[in-house]
């Protein structure tokens, strides 16, 4: 019986709850007081999110561009227009995310003229990643893609070397 209370318990103690866990903080915390030196945090650049929701997606970005640790432009525009229903969030080098967001936005407005259809997210997304395998991770443009088109709402992170 012993033995069945124990294994119930481990269950339980596996499994996590919804919602913020603070664990790594409880055990930084131990770990300090253990003596061991805290890490110092550091500003990894920019930072771009999204959220699907049932109706709908909402992406996000900072405003910020910066140049080594110099802070280059304060106002940034981080959410790029792509079609009417997508946009998509950029990081990376300014001018290369400028760029592909432009060309895959004329891109799939010369296919809407074509097929007389509004633009289907995964459309978009196979543009970008296309376009960035091409270039092996030399365009410098890491993106969230996010819309809503005839299937719902879509959210995709596309890497500078194409992989989805």
């Amino acid at each position: 019986r012993r033995m069945a209370q124990t294994m119930e318990e481990r269950a339980m103690a596996t499994e996590r709850p919804h919602g913020f866990d603070f664990d790594l903080c409880n055990r930084n915390a131990w770990l300090e007081k253990q003596g061991l030196k805290q890490l110092k945090p550091w500003s990894t650049g920019t930072t771009i999110a999204g959220v699907v929701f049932k109706d709908g997606v909402v992406l996000g970005a900072d405003t910020r561009s910066t140049a080594g640790e110099t802070v280059a432009d304060k106002n940034c525009e981080k959410i790029h227009y792509i079609a009417p229903n997508i946009y998509c969030c950029g990081a990376g080098t300014a001018a290369d995310t400028e760029n592909v967001t432009g060309m895959i936005s004329s891109q799939l407005e010369l296919h809407k003229f074509r097929t007389g259809r509004e633009s289907r997210v995964v459309t978009a997304l196979t543009l970008l990643k296309s376009h960035l395998f091409r270039y092996q991770g030399y365009v410098s443009a890491a993106l969230v893609l996010g819309g809503f088109d005839c299937k719902g709402p879509h959210l995709f992170t596309v890497f500078p070397h194409g992989s989805t």
